[in-house]
């Protein structure tokens, strides 16, 4: 009997201790896998926080790469639209001009609606404005102004639909609807006043094309002219050139200026000697001045 108790106590105890032994292995393999795993998890968190910036980063690159390509895109297309309807424009304008004389087309253009006109004026302008690649220091819309035609007598067109005439003014403006010129007797002169004191190097002159005027029409055309340049009305005047235009040749003839000054000048006068035929009188639509100007000196 005491033999059978102590057995029991010791089987107790062993009991006992064996489940202490557990708890304590249980603990220390908890806390070695607690300190082996919670370093990993909170790598995890600061990579997923890394990716996320990555990830945003990449997005707005991807959105700005793909606006980026719509922006090209649609500037390619937009000039090659304007290319085009610029092209189609001058085109249609000509083919419309060529079914007409030169008073008809005066007229039509005439009865036109402002808005109507103002559109065939600035198409025009777009298109005048590529021709030459040269800034023009003698254009209106810019400054330049005639401020003489010394003793040129000037001429009124005429058709079946009435007269008009256009003033001096008209030769440094970007229009070239046929009819739309400054018409005078025989020889003329224009003085013009240029956009600032310039270094004179080139000049052009542009008529209506042949293909937009009646027979004979191209005759009007300025044949022998001479350009001085000046710095006053009274000036004797700086001798640059004289030129032929050539009515066989482009609408848009270019002239380099033959005798070079050493000065700027804030005039040039171009005086037109005769012209291809017609006794009645000279047409001249478009007159242009090339060259570098002086830079503006500050008060």
């Amino acid at each position: 009997m005491a033999n059978n108790k102590a057995l029991g106590r010791r089987d107790s105890i062993l009991h006992v201790f064996l489940h202490i032994f557990l708890v304590v292995i249980i603990a220390v393999v908890g806390s070695h896998l607690v300190c082996l795993f919670w370093p990993t998890t909170r790598d995890m968190e600061q990579e997923t926080g890394v990716l996320r910036q990555e990830v945003h980063f990449l997005r707005t690159e991807l959105s700005m790469s793909v606006l980026r390509q719509e922006l090209n895109f649609l500037r390619t297309e937009l000039s090659s639209g304007l290319f085009t309807l610029r092209g189609e424009v001058h085109r249609d304008l000509l083919n419309l001009l060529q079914t007409l004389d030169t008073g008809t087309s005066y007229e039509v253009y005439g009865n036109l609606e402002d808005t109507s006109k103002k559109i065939v004026q600035d198409a025009i302008r777009f298109y005048d404005s590529t021709k030459t690649g040269q800034l023009d220091f003698a254009l209106e819309s810019l400054g330049g102004s005639v401020v003489s035609t010394r003793n040129t007598k000037e001429y009124k067109l005429s058709s079946p639909f009435g007269t008009w005439d256009r003033s001096a003014q008209h030769i440094i403006q970007p229009c070239m609807i046929p009819g739309e010129c400054w018409a005078f007797e025989g020889s003329g002169t224009a003085v013009i006043q240029l956009i600032g004191e310039v270094n004179i190097t080139a000049v052009s002159i542009e008529h209506a094309s042949p293909d937009t005027l009646p027979p004979e029409g191209i005759k009007s055309a300025p044949k022998d002219f001479s350009v001085w340049g000046l710095n006053s009305l009274n000036d004797k005047g700086h001798y640059l050139g004289s030129f032929s235009y050539d009515i066989s040749g482009s609408p848009l003839q270019y002239y380099t200026i033959q005798e070079p000054a050493a000065i700027p000048f804030r005039l040039i006068e171009l005086k037109i000697h005769n012209n291809h035929g017609n006794p009645s009188y000279t047409c001249l639509y478009r007159f242009r001045v090339h060259g570098t100007m002086e830079p503006l000196v500050q008060a």
